[in-house]
């Protein structure tokens, strides 16, 4: 498998020769306001080129960034896996704080009976 080139392919030369072509084409001058515009357009789309290539980065980075959040999510799932197995293996905490039906009730009468006496002394 071969490795693939890092550099890019150079179109200036390409461009300026379509530009010459199509300036002989039409007669027109070097100092016309077409050719100008078709310049400062160069210059417009080099600098957005430049500032795209700055903040993109480079399929090396990437590739490393995305196995570093492959190796991370890997870790998290036996972590949590982990933590599951050790929460099954707890014993149940719910069965020891448990009220009972008649408890429960027996609370309620309680509490009714209170806030009726209550109610009768503080009229």
């Amino acid at each position: 498998m071969s490795k693939p080139s890092t550099e890019q392919p150079d179109f200036d030369e390409e461009f300026t020769k379509a530009v010459a072509e199509w300036r002989d084409k039409h007669r027109l001058r070097e100092d016309d306001a077409v050719t100008l515009l078709v310049e400062l357009f160069r210059i417009h789309q080099q600098h957005w080129d430049q500032i795209r290539r700055r903040e993109i980065p480079a399929f090396g980075e990437f590739r490393a960034d995305i196995g570093k959040i492959a190796d991370a999510a890997r870790t998290f799932q036996v972590q949590s896996s982990a933590l599951l197995e050790a929460l099954r293996n707890q014993p149940p905490a719910h069965r020891a704080a448990r009220i009972t039906r008649a408890a429960a009730i027996f609370a309620t009468l309680a509490a009714l009976l209170a806030g009726y006496l209550i109610g009768r002394v503080w009229p």
